[in-house]
């Protein structure tokens, strides 16, 4: 099996405690076409792959990549292990050499704290090439930040003054117009997701 700098990476992202997130895997595969691949998905105690009302894993390949006749298995193998099998009957090779591959729907039991930071990663890989020949690309890990049900509500039902200030320990005296991010309020640090606000 073959070494190599492609990978197969998820972003970091945000989840409320007792929330539910969409998520993505990519694959960045500069320098090979791929037919087929497997990965296992490790997700921290707290979070886990949501089900749907089948009561299969809420997981599917993202369109932006598959060929029709692409398949997914998705299992749960242990303790926050998930492993992900892709493959093609045909051989059929995926379209691009960058972007999403899986779209995902995990979930917060509501156990980790809010402000909290916890990882998960991407690793067992393996990338197939329409010619059988099978390539390991390394270990990629991702950061779960945990926020309250929702930092904007937080706001709005805090009686008295309000003392804000950003990570850097700035005071911020606006607190109608916060731009999406992580805050320190009256000393607790809550995640403000704000839709109408523009990035940074």
């Amino acid at each position: 099996m073959s070494q190599t700098s492609d990978k197969v990476y998820v972003d970091d992202f945000n989840i409320e405690q007792k929330g539910q997130q969409n998520i993505t895997v990519n694959m960045d595969n500069p320098y090979n076409v791929f037919c087929a691949f497997q990965f296992d998905m490790y997700l921290p105690e707290g979070i886990s792959v949501a089900l749907k009302e089948s009561g299969e894993l809420d997981a599917s390949l993202n369109m932006q990549r598959k060929k029709a006749n692409h398949s997914l298995s998705v299992e749960r193998i242990k303790n926050g292990y998930y492993r992900f099998v892709c493959f093609s009957m045909t051989n059929s090779a995926f379209s691009g050499q960058k972007g999403p591959i899986v779209d995902i729907k995990v979930k917060a039991d509501g156990s980790l704290s809010d402000g909290e930071t916890v990882k998960g990663c991407i690793e067992n890989v393996i990338l197939t090439k329409t010619n059988g020949q099978d390539f390991k690309p390394g270990k990629t890990t991702f950061n779960i930040n945990v926020m309250s049900e929702t930092g904007i509500d937080i706001l709005k039902a805090t009686e008295g003054e309000l003392q804000v200030y950003d990570l850097n320990g700035n005071r911020i005296y606006d607190v109608k117009n916060l731009k999406t991010g992580f805050y320190i309020i009256n000393g607790r640090k809550i995640f403000i997701s704000n839709k109408n606000s523009q990035k940074r």
